[in-house]
């Protein structure tokens, strides 16, 4: 089972036909031999930070624009201005121009930095545990061992630890805000849904990154890791 299947749109799939598209058991789950090999496929269920870039490159790609480009073009126009008026003066224009741009370039390079931290983050956020049926009995697994048709047990408090498609749901409401800013706990069903709408309206689904604040559910888990709409 590879990551191809996570493009489709689960929520408006019947919870059956997710079942089988998945190649998963709603009452037993999937095997322990399975669940290994679709490990191995995949990889872990955790968000994979880049590989770290030296700080002059991250500073250099900041003047990698089109419209750094032109601004650059005319810096050099002023200063061949100024230097035909035999610099006269202050090359006003020149320097104003290279003041924007290399606040441009700070600004740039900070909120850059602002996104890696908040991957970090939520790298961290999401190592947990959950409730997974293997081999038809509960377990407790870490959160990065989560593979595709896994079939994720859901109670309150519980931090989701992968995307996946509700397949039953009691009085299940789970907190999205990590995801969709929404403050209040959002009320979830395992009704399938007519037509794709937007991420906070799939009732139907749960995402990795957010949290059970009340009741609780069973899902067969969709997508893992940097797949995730986290």
């Amino acid at each position: 089972m590879n990551q191809l299947l996570t493009h489709v749109d689960w929520s408006i799939q019947e919870a059956d036909a997710a079942i089988d598209a998945l190649k998963t058991d709603v009452v037993a789950g999937l095997t322990a031999q399975e669940a290994a090999e679709r490990l191995s496929v995949n990889g872990r269920n955790e968000l994979q930070p880049e590989l770290p870039v030296p700080a002059w490159r991250r500073i250099l790609a900041q003047f990698q624009s089109p419209l750094i480009y032109l601004l650059l073009v005319a810096i050099a126009i002023a200063l061949l201005a100024w230097g035909v008026e035999d610099f006269a003066g202050w090359p006003i224009d020149a320097l104003v121009i290279a003041a924007v741009v290399l606040l441009n370039a700070a600004l740039g390079y900070l909120e850059e930095g602002k996104a890696r931290d908040a991957v970090a983050a939520f790298a961290r956020m999401t190592e947990a545990s959950s409730s997974v049926i293997r081999n038809g009995k509960r377990l407790q697994i870490n959160s990065t061992e989560l593979v595709i048709g896994d079939m994720l047990l859901l109670a309150e408090s519980d931090a989701v630890g992968a995307d996946a498609r509700l397949t039953q749901a009691a009085t299940l409401r789970v907190l999205e805000a990590p995801l969709t800013g929404e403050r209040e706990a959002v009320l979830k069903n395992q009704a399938n849904i007519e037509y794709a709408v937007a991420l906070g309206d799939r009732l139907n689904m749960v995402f990795k990154g957010t949290a059970v604040a009340q009741g609780t559910g069973l899902a067969v888990v969709t997508a893992t890791g940097t797949a995730t709409e986290i």
